[in-house]
């Protein structure tokens, strides 16, 4: 009996000791992503992809692209004939009939990897020419590497579209495979864009991990310019090596979010070095923003420096890039500080949590205003003009379904298709069994 419970407490102690390890905490998180990406909007959305990237199969006598490609015809009729850019919206009878369509797929797309069909480009080329040839108009590297790029792209160019945004960003980005591509800019500027997603997602072990790398790379890389970053951030009043250093120390900042919000005191006590080395870069160049504004605060609150938070606390309240509810926060921050209670406004108010909404904030009003059509045709990124004739056209797809099966419309849609006759009535028969 002895034996057996010696035995139990080294199994325990094992266990608990693995749960800690910085391999396991990043294993839970990639769980953790996948449930976050599970959901029917993304689920549609990936339905939507795969019935354009089906087009592009040459070998059509497999029995799982058979079965799919007769449930996509709705879909791929209504891509090609949907304008972005008119103000006419797709029919109820269209979105019902997609929405069929999927519904009877689902299953099979929720447990099928988009990427092994061919690339989206080839299917929007095939969907539009007819033709499943499309080796001459891809560059000569791996499809591997090839569609890797496209979810790269597309991660990036899904965030900051009002109707599709962080969750399909999110998405995109857990089909990212970082290591395919080689080490330049676009890649770490990938890497930061998952960091800041994975970040906001809680998914903080598998941010911190992919901003590391950016840290390490931009160490070894400083005199590469950063064109992409650049035109990301709005930088465009930065040399090239200013533009190197704010971006170390928007990862150093971002790291240091994650550790922060980490279970062990070990990480806790690095994400204090990480913002001092943020607040390092940002004084090198003289910028002063509500990051600034928010790190110092924290800072010298932690460091029981309370007098020194204050002028950083007011800038805040009186930023416009805040809720009436934020400013509040900050002016009660203020008054514990005046009555010497910072571990007060750190357990209470002023949070690490409230300082990492606070980040994210900025980072949004950051995103909002970049214009990714333009940055990548500008850098002469190829198909840049499909690509997001692309995008908006499965944002229209998307949020038709999204709207016309909520109950009320799917009543209103079988008035409609009643009113059209007995064969769209055949054609929808099955939907509301």
């Amino acid at each position: 009996m002895r034996c057996l419970i010696v035995f139990l407490s080294v199994i325990l102690l094992s266990s608990c000791s693995r749960e800690k390890t910085d391999k396991v905490l990043l294993e839970l998180d990639q769980k953790k992503l996948e449930e976050n990406i599970n959901y029917d909007k993304i689920v549609f959305y990936k339905f939507a992809k795969i019935a354009v990237r089906s087009t592009a199969v040459e070998d059509t006598t497999i029995a799982d692209y058979q079965k799919f490609s007769k449930q996509t015809q709705s879909v791929l009729r209504t891509m090609k004939s949907v304008n972005p850019n008119s103000k006419e919206s797709i029919s109820v009878i269209d979105a019902l009939l997609m929405y069929k369509e999927y519904r009877s797929v689902k299953s099979f797309v929720k447990a099928t990897d988009e990427d092994l069909f061919p690339p989206l480009s080839n299917g929007f080329i095939a969907m539009y020419t007819g033709s499943k040839s499309n080796t001459s108009i891809i560059p000569e590297i791996s499809k591997a590497k090839f569609q890797n790029v496209e979810h790269a792209v597309l991660s990036m160019a899904v965030l900051t579209t009002r109707d599709l945004g962080q969750p399909f960003a999110l998405y995109e980005c857990s089909k990212t495979q970082p290591e395919l591509l080689d080490d330049c800019e676009i890649k770490t500027l990938l890497e930061f864009v998952r960091g800041f997603l994975f970040f906001s997602n809680n998914l903080y072990y598998l941010s911190e991990d992919g901003i590391s790398r950016n840290i390490n790379w931009l160490n070894k890389n400083e005199d590469i310019p950063l064109p992409y970053t650049k035109a990301f951030f709005g930088w465009g009043n930065l040399s090239d090596a200013q533009t190197h250093t704010a971006f170390h120390g928007m990862n150093h900042l971002f790291r240091g979010l994650d550790r922060l919000r980490m279970e062990r005191k070990i990480d806790e006590e690095r994400s204090l070095e990480d913002f001092e080395d943020f607040l390092k870069d940002m004084d090198k160049l003289g910028l002063q923003n509500e990051l600034v504004w928010a790190v110092e605060s924290y800072l010298y609150l932690k460091k029981e420096n309370p007098e020194k938070a204050i002028p950083a606390l007011t800038k805040l309240k009186s930023s416009p890039l805040f809720s009436e509810s934020e400013r509040e926060v900050f002016e009660q921050t203020v008054g514990y500080v005046k009555d010497r209670k910072s571990d007060a406004a750190l357990k209470g108010v002023y949070d690490k949590a409230f300082l990492g909404k606070v980040a994210s904030k900025y980072m949004l009003s950051i995103l909002s205003k970049v214009n990714w059509e333009k940055v990548m045709q500008d850098q002469g990124v190829p198909h840049t003009k499909e690509i997001f004739a692309g995008i908006n056209k499965f944002k229209e797809l998307s949020n038709s379904v999204s709207s016309y099966t909520q109950p009320s419309t799917i009543d209103k849609g079988k008035k409609e298709i009643t009113k059209q006759g007995s064969e769209l009535l055949e054609k929808a028969k099955g939907f509301w069994k």
